[in-house]
């Protein structure tokens, strides 16, 4: 049975990825929120379980032994783990222009790209020492393209899509794959949370499907990806037919 490892697993999308493939893989889930791994463990008591800030290399680099000492061999990583985060460049507060801060800034690159690029590295070390196929799943955004309001998160997408495209050219020699997925506004938490009900409604009207995707069709993605072995070094766009 092929080992996947799952990042940000515990969160909307990363609890629907691990019910589609439960019964289909070896799941191992890794998320910084541990209360909720142990909610997801306990309605899937096969997948393993690891407490991980992807972004605590001493942390990532314990955490990364203690699972491939039990799977000496990983076939595919799928990069889920993120946040959504909108704030334009400059905007008006008060009657005063107030601009992005750099805080948030260094926070959401480092949330999107920064920590997918940490295990990313270390996860194909493993694959190439083992010499195994393998295959890397990034999860990136329309926002890629350019999103209104959402500078950087845009910014860090666009960077997944970039390090998709170089992986793909580097690691082919090591019959390693690596893809990506690119959803326009899907209907999860994350979107209601950063996105106000009107804008909503605009994304809506202007997408020809007519409404937010549902993560089963995000997950169907995936599974492509998987099961094609031709599909490499692309973005999977997945958005109703929006263009932003």
């Amino acid at each position: 049975m092929k080992k996947i490892i799952i990042t940000g697993a515990s969160g909307n999308i990363g609890t629907e990825i691990t019910k589609y493939f439960y019964n289909k893989y070896h799941l191992i889930c890794l998320d910084k929120n541990l209360k909720t791994l142990k909610i997801l463990k306990k309605k899937y008591p096969k997948i393993e379980i690891y407490k991980l800030d992807l972004n605590n290399l001493k942390n990532l680099s314990v955490v990364i032994k203690k699972i491939t000492r039990k799977n000496k061999q990983i076939d595919i990583l799928i990069n889920n783990a993120g946040k959504i985060f909108s704030n334009p460049i400059i905007r008006f507060k008060n009657g005063k222009i107030e601009k992005h801060s750099l805080k948030d800034w260094e926070e959401i690159i480092k949330t999107n790209l920064t920590s997918t690029f940490n295990i990313s590295s270390y996860l194909i070390e493993n694959m190439v020492s083992n010499r195994n196929p393998g295959l890397i799943i990034n999860i990136s955004s329309i926002a890629s393209e350019g999103n209104e309001g959402q500078s950087a998160y845009s910014a860090a997408k666009a960077g997944i899509n970039a390090l998709t495209f170089t992986w793909a050219k580097e690691l082919s020699r090591f019959n390693i794959r690596v893809a990506g997925i690119s959803p326009g506004f899907f209907s999860t938490e994350s979107t209601y949370q950063s996105i106000n009900k009107s804008y909503i409604e605009h994304i809506k009207k202007n997408t020809p499907s007519k409404r937010l995707g549902k993560i089963s069709e995000l997950i169907q993605g995936i599974d492509f990806i998987i099961k094609n072995k031709f599909f490499n070094g692309k973005i999977l766009k997945i958005d109703g037919g929006l263009k932003i």
